[in-house]
C-alpha cells in the first residue's frame, strides 16, 4: 500500500525567545528537504471572521510515515529541544484527499 501525501500545520501559539525560534526555523528549515518534507506556505490573510491566526506554517511531505520520520531523526531531537524551550506551538497533520478520477 503507497502512503499519500500530507500537509502538516504549524501554528506558533506563542513565542518565549525569538532568538531560539529563528535558530530553530533556520536549522530545521535545512532538513525537511532531504527527508521527504518542503515549506509550501506561510502566514495567513484572513478572508472572513475575526482576524488573529497565530503565525501559520504549512509543509507538505510525501507521506505521514516519512513527516513522522523526520519528527524521530536523530538530527532532528536537538533542534525539538530548542523548540519546546522556545515557542508553544500546535501541529496537525492533514491528510491530502483524491481528485475526481483518482
Amino acid at each position: 500500500m503507497q502512503e499519500t501525501p500530507v500537509f502538516v500545520v504549524v501554528e506558533v501559539v506563542s513565542v518565549r525567545d525569538p532568538e531560539g525560534l529563528r535558530a530553530y526555523a533556520q536549522r530545521a528549515s535545512k532538513l525537511i528537504g532531504p527527508l521527504g518534507g518542503a515549506v509550501v506556505g506561510q502566514g495567513a490573510i484572513p478572508v472572513d471572521g475575526e482576524p488573529g491566526f497565530a503565525p501559520l506554517l504549512i509543509q507538505r511531505w510525501t507521506s505521514e510515515g516519512a513527516f513522522r520520520a523526520w519528527l524521530a531523526s536523530e538530527a532532528y531531537q536537538p533542534l525539538n529541544a530548542i523548540r519546546l524551550a522556545s515557542a508553544e506551538m500546535r501541529v496537525a497533520i492533514v491528510p491530502t484527499v483524491a481528485g475526481p478520477g483518482a
